[in-house]
């Protein structure tokens, strides 16, 4: 910098290649399918993204330059330019399997991992051995596990959350299902769809805390769980893309967006922004979080987001707990309960994808088809099928809360023993009639109505315990008929046009 004999031009690039040199020295540049740029310091066993701040303080503090130098940023720009051009690779939050080996590779939150060859024992190891890179957060504390084979820490951690009886789900249903969801997150490959845990129950009934505590098995105590912004989509995308576990907790309040990044999130498709100050520059983002998020007044009741979620419903208890006493005594078991869990991950990796998993009516078929892998080795696989369809009527329970439509229609075939064929028309005045007796939301307009009708047709089906079937006739018109599996329906078969879907069968 201080040579006043080499032109700027040359000085720059001269600069840029010395820091490039010591860079690659104590590691590499690489990038991800979805254009993240990486850089991963061996000493410290950690990837830094190129973006953000920590990467700048690591370029400032190895290369003296500071942040508003001309140089500091002619050379970070080189660096991302390179890297952007350089080869891709897969980067991993959490754990890796590898179907075809049995191998599972568990990123202990920091610069550790814990392995498993198919049959072997667990042994210790580092971030970007064998290849594989694990995404890590800078707070998280590393976990160890203390493998006793009598200790039974899990039950203790899932009876800390306050679950109660609702509807479908006994308590006891709603840990089991917790706990499967929970293994599931270690087989990234078997999960690309993910169900996404609802915390739901009044104030003070230990929503908050319960998903505080998955954050800190999983990151440690500086864990903590963050709130919903109705005008910050990017700040949600921001979490989810660039953190391991996110707790969004008080989901309140109508968020426009919400729903969709719910849905996107589940679906595992990447969420899509234009960069700012762009006119036609779109961004990528892949969400590589485990999510979670509590509300008392739920407002992301969408049919199709309803059976995307595991709804935990939670009650207050007589007597609380202190959250100094709480988090103090799951610090303490931590270990305990990952040696619990990495031995449980260890029976099921050893016999996973021996036994094809059959094809359910339950939307989320990755998680069905996971959690019958896990009943199917102890003999249970039946069990798990009942339970799964507990679960969808727990999840169009949810969607149907507070709904007129559904409230209406119970009354019309609980008076005349069946509804329809009717012309959605007519089926629209006979159900607002009741809605107005009875003080029911309903839509305003035939065509809300009928709109209402589709999207919630599966609702319609779980919850009343009823054939939906639907034909078109002349000029178009859309006759619905709502009756009792095995009931008459007043018509030959011949006359029903669509494909009719009983409440055992598919979409």
């Amino acid at each position: 910098m201080l040579d006043k004999e080499t032109p700027a031009f040359d000085k720059r690039r001269r600069i840029a290649a010395l820091v490039r040199e010591e860079l690659v020295k104590g590691g590499f540049f690489c990038r991800t399918s979805d254009h993240r740029l990486f850089y991963f310091l061996r000493s410290e066993r950690q990837l830094y993204d190129l973006d953000q701040r920590p990467f700048q303080h690591l370029l400032a503090s190895m290369s003296g330059l500071s942040a508003t130098e001309t140089y500091f940023r002619f050379v970070l720009d080189s660096l991302q330019t390179e890297t952007g051009r350089g080869r891709a690779v897969e980067v991993y939050t959490l754990a890796h399997f590898d179907l075809g080996t049995g191998y599972l590779t568990i990123s202990d939150g920091c610069g550790g991992v814990w392995r498993r060859e198919r049959g072997g024992a667990w042994e210790y190891g580092c971030n970007g051995d064998n290849g594989l890179l694990f995404f890590t957060e800078s707070e998280a504390e590393p976990w160890t596990p203390e493998f006793r084979c009598k200790d039974r820490t899990l039950d203790w951690f899932l009876d800390r959350m306050l679950l109660s009886d609702h509807g479908e789900l006994k308590q006891s249903d709603q840990k089991t299902l917790f706990l499967v969801y929970l293994l599931a997150q270690f087989f990234p490959g078997l999960r690309r769809t993910r169900l996404v845990p609802a915390f739901l129950g009044p104030q003070g009934s230990g929503k908050t805390s319960a998903m505080r505590m998955n954050g800190v098995l999983f990151l440690g105590n500086n864990f903590d769980v963050t709130g919903l912004h109705r005008d910050r989509e990017d700040a949600f995308i921001a979490a989810v893309s660039n953190r391991v576990v996110v707790a969004l907790d008080n989901a309140d309040t109508r968020v426009p967006w919400l729903e969709n990044a719910i849905a996107t999130y589940a679906t595992g498709l990447r969420y899509r922004l234009r960069r700012l100050y762009s006119t036609n520059e779109e961004l990528a983002f892949e969400p590589r979080a485990i999510m979670m998020l509590s509300s008392r007044d739920p407002h992301f009741q969408r049919p199709d987001v309803a059976e995307r979620l595991l709804p935990l419903r939670f009650e207050r208890p007589e007597k609380y707990i202190s959250e100094s006493v709480l988090f103090q005594e799951l610090s303490s078991r931590r270990g305990v309960i990952w040696g619990e869990l990495l031995m449980k991950l260890a029976t099921i990796a050893d016999d996973l994808g021996k036994n094809e998993s059959p094809a359910t009516p339950f939307r989320m078929a990755d998680f069905a088809s996971f959690g019958w892998q896990v009943f199917n080795q102890a003999g249970k696989a039946s069990e798990w099928l009942t339970l799964l369809k507990r679960l969808e009527g727990a999840q169009m329970n949810f969607a149907s809360e507070g709904d007129g439509l559904i409230a209406a229609l119970r009354t019309l075939i609980e008076r005349e023993g069946k509804v329809g064929p009717l012309e959605v028309g007519e089926l629209f005045r006979k159900s607002s009639e009741i809605a107005e007796v009875d003080s029911l939301p309903m839509s305003r307009t035939v065509q809300g109505f009928g709109m209402k009708l589709t999207n919630m047709r599966r609702v319609i089906e779980v919850e009343l315990g009823v054939k939906y079937m639907e034909e078109r006739r002349h000029k178009g018109k859309r006759f619905i008929t709502l009756i009792a599996p095995g009931g008459d329906t007043g018509e030959t078969g011949d006359t029903i046009s669509g494909k009719v879907a009983s409440s055992e069968g598919t979409e």
